[in-house]
């Protein structure tokens, strides 16, 4: 598993990110999550409530890409992993419970995505390096 670090944190707290992935069809899609945030050292969550397009190729392809950048610095990164969907579980329950999404949406789930790679999305030559 690859750590993210103190900068990676607050970018992914500051901006905004975008989710990739790949369904049975292997076409992409990509889209912003506002709800992706920094579980841990390791590991991404977000609250899936539309369950469309992302949801419906996690659940036939796992793996997954997040990308986020700060425009005015030209800096960013790009977190890649498995996802695992938590959907009327404990422990879904138990995250979702401490959120006001239900106040919105009569339906919602959990998605942890395993960091498993970070790569530098920087513009400079450096960009694409791998970073874990």
């Amino acid at each position: 598993m690859a750590e993210l670090t103190s900068e990676m944190k607050d970018m992914l707290k500051n901006q905004l990110p975008y989710l990739a992935t790949s369904g049975a069809d292997s076409k992409p899609q990509v889209g912003p999550k506002g709800s992706l945030h920094v579980l841990d050292d390791s590991h991404l969550i977000y609250f899936e409530h539309t369950f469309r397009h992302a949801y419906t190729n996690l659940k036939a392809n796992p793996q997954a890409a997040v990308a986020v950048a700060d425009r005015v610095a030209q800096k960013g990164f790009r977190f890649e992993g498995t996802a695992h969907i938590h959907e009327n579980d404990d422990y879904a329950n138990e995250i979702l419970g401490k959120t006001k999404i239900f106040d919105r949406f009569p339906r919602a789930g959990v998605v942890v995505i395993d960091v498993e790679q970070i790569f530098k999305l920087d513009n400079t030559l450096e960009a694409g390096t791998q970073l874990a």
